[in-house]
């Protein structure tokens, strides 16, 4: 298959995975909510921030031993490539000791965190289930990056959809019988070691080689050291960024906040995944484009990929603005609705925040570790700076604003600006115009957005339906005259549109391999 075909099938299989698992998570929030109530619901969001943050132990071992699978794969060299996987598998089973050590130590502070009217029973317990799924999360989990580096990434998220959905109807049933949430918990890890088991099991059968017992010289360990310790930084600082907002809510606001504000993140999540999937189908297509000396084919594919990113993110930001208050009332009740202006900067976080992909993406597969550490050190102080005063004056508003100012005053223009002159060796105004029209036109869009919110008032589901079908129309009909003539819209239409309506024409004869 050409790469364009793989990216297309990668494409296809994660929109259709992620889709599904965006309506299983709803569900399964619905019926959480329903039965064990807010309060368990801000727990469950809190401890999730703070095992997330857990994951720092990984010190990006994953993202270096990933960027040097490219040229072995290119080059077929399976010893080189079983080396690094054996080589994964020992940091792993090193980051399992550290995160129980660690998480185990944060047990007596969980009170400093935790910030609500009524104490919870059992919330050591839940804390501790919350940790061995993720340390359940590292076991066997290696042998997932030989399938996706190998572009095959609808492989991994089909098996993930198949145990999400088994782990849904379990808990689903548990909770109707039981009201238990430690049985939920424990469900949760028995699905997250499946998953990991049955991707171990797939691999092997798909690459026989990565059985064997190889072992990488000391010079190639150390030139994964020397990445892994760029990559631990904004790392670091990723999950420092990404994942303190609930702590901060519960800590200078309430727990209960907590549980409010989970409901939209998980909408905005559930989109981002679904934007992050789609263009990390083609992470590996672009690692190994990267190992071309082809810069201007590079940047070529570099502002397409931003450019769908855009169209893709854009539009999920517009409808957000319309609909989702509509759909949190009609979903869960107009108690659980927060304010508007709280609404607008969350959704202003989701698009910074996802219009970063594509630089993430080429900053990874390009090894562009070492230069991007020291902006994501600056944003991870500003934010926590920014996080305690603007969330002392504000309030949950003020937390999620401080996010918002650390990325565009840091890292959204300072990481293009590094790969442009240490990748393409190009100026990076070109890019940064781009963006600047890109927000022209979102604000464009925006306006019919405003005015359909004013006329139609009245929250009911034909009301939601007609709303977000007459904001999509407008939003697209204005996308397509405002972009129509940009080179990147020329490009992806004559190198996509052939490949769709082939690969169409194979699923219906039965012929997609």
């Amino acid at each position: 298959m050409s790469r364009t075909s793989k990216s297309i099938k990668n494409l296809i299989f994660s929109f259709s995975t992620q889709i599904g698992i965006l309506l299983i998570n709803f569900l399964s929030r619905t019926i959480f909510i329903k039965i064990l109530g807010a309060e368990i619901l801000g727990i469950n969001g809190l401890f999730t921030n703070i095992l997330t943050l857990l994951s720092f132990t990984e010190l990006g071992f994953g993202n270096a031993i990933i960027y040097s699978m490219y040229k072995p794969i290119k080059e077929k060299n399976t010893e080189k490539i079983t080396a690094l996987l054996n080589f994964y598998k020992n940091i792993y089973n090193i980051v399992i000791i550290i995160v129980m050590v660690i998480g185990i130590g944060l047990i007596p502070f969980l009170n400093v965190i935790i910030n609500l009217e009524k104490p919870i029973e059992h919330l050591v317990l839940y804390y501790l289930l919350f940790l061995f799924n993720t340390i359940a999360s590292y076991m066997f989990a290696y042998k997932a990056s030989i399938i996706n580096v190998n572009e095959k990434l609808y492989v991994t998220k089909l098996i993930l959809f198949i145990t999400m959905f088994l782990q849904f109807i379990a808990q689903t049933i548990v909770l109707y019988i039981t009201h238990n949430y430690i049985a939920y918990l424990i469900i949760q890890i028995a699905c997250t070691l499946l998953n990991n088991i049955v991707c171990s099991i797939v691999a092997n059968t798909m690459y026989p080689y990565i059985k064997k017992k190889n072992k990488l010289e000391k010079k190639e360990k150390q030139i994964i050291y020397k990445n892994v310790g760029s990559i631990f930084v904004y790392k670091v600082s990723g999950l420092v960024l990404n994942n303190t907002d609930n702590i901060f809510i519960s800590i200078l606001v309430n727990t209960l906040m907590v549980g409010y504000y989970s409901n939209y993140y998980m909408i905005v999540s559930a989109i981002t995944n679904i934007i992050s999937i789609a263009l990390n189908s083609i992470s590996a297509s672009v690692g190994n484009l990267m190992q071309e000396n082809d810069t201007v084919k590079q940047n070529e594919v570099f502002l397409q990929t931003n450019f769908i990113c855009f169209i893709l993110t854009g539009f999920c930001a517009l409808e957000l603005v319309g609909i989702v208050n509509d759909f949190i009332v009609l979903w869960i009740g107009a108690d659980f609705v927060l304010e508007f202006k709280v609404v607008i900067i969350i959704i202003l976080n989701f698009y910074i925040y996802t219009m970063q992909n594509p630089v993430w993406i080429f900053r990874d597969t390009t090894g562009l570790f070492n230069d991007a550490k020291n902006s994501t050190i600056i944003l991870a102080i500003m934010n926590i700076i920014l996080s305690l005063i603007l969330g002392k004056v504000m309030g949950i508003f003020g937390i999620l604003l401080a996010t918002a100012l650390s990325r565009v005053l840091v890292t959204s223009w300072h990481q293009p600006y590094m790969l442009y002159k240490k990748i393409f060796k190009l100026p990076s105004t070109a890019f940064f115009r781009k963006h600047l029209y890109y927000i022209f036109v979102l604000l464009i869009s925006a306006i019919p957005i405003f005015l359909i919110s004013k006329l139609i008032t009245k929250i009911s589901i034909f009301n939601f339906i007609l709303k977000g079908v007459l904001n999509g129309i407008l939003i697209i009909l204005l996308f397509f005259i405002l972009l129509r003539n940009t080179k990147e819209y020329k490009s992806l239409y004559d190198r996509f549109v052939p490949q769709i309506i082939k690969n169409k024409s194979k699923l219906k004869r039965g012929k997609y391999e």
